[in-house]
C-alpha cells in the first residue's frame, strides 16, 4: 500500500512539473511572437521615414528647395504612405531647411518615430 502511494505521488509530481514546463514554453513563445511583431513594425516605420526623408533630399537636390508638404512628395516623387495606418507630421521650415518628420501609428496610439533634432 505504501509503495502504491509513493508511486502515485511520484506520478503527480511529474504531471505538475510537465504542466508548469508547458506553461513556461507557451509564455516564452507568446513573448517571442510579440517581440517579432514589434520588430517588424519598427522596420516598416523606419522604411517609411527613410523613404520620405530621402525623397525630400532628392527634391532638394533636383529643385534647389525642400518640398513644402508631404503631398508634393507623393505626387511628384512617388512616395507611398499609408494614411490609414500612420499619422505623418511633415513640418516645413523653409526652402533650404531640412523638414522635421514625426510618424505615429494610429493603431498603437503612440509615436513610433520622431526626429528629435535636425541633422
Amino acid at each position: 500500500m505504501k509503495l502504491k502511494r509513493e508511486k502515485i505521488h511520484k506520478v503527480n509530481r511529474i504531471t505538475v512539473f510537465s504542466v508548469i514546463l508547458f506553461a513556461l514554453v507557451v509564455i516564452w513563445l507568446a513573448v517571442s511572437v510579440r517581440n517579432a511583431g514589434n520588430a517588424a513594425e519598427q522596420s516598416r516605420t523606419d522604411s517609411l521615414y527613410r523613404a520620405v526623408m530621402n525623397s525630400a533630399l532628392l527634391c532638394y537636390s533636383i529643385e534647389g528647395e525642400y518640398p513644402p508638404d508631404l503631398e508634393y512628395l507623393e505626387e511628384n516623387y512617388g512616395v507611398k504612405t499609408d494614411h490609414d495606418r500612420y499619422i505623418i507630421h511633415y513640418e516645413y521650415f523653409g526652402a533650404n531647411i531640412r523638414p522635421s518628420l514625426t510618424i505615429t501609428d494610429r493603431n498603437a496610439e503612440r509615436t513610433v518615430y520622431a526626429e528629435d533634432e535636425q541633422s
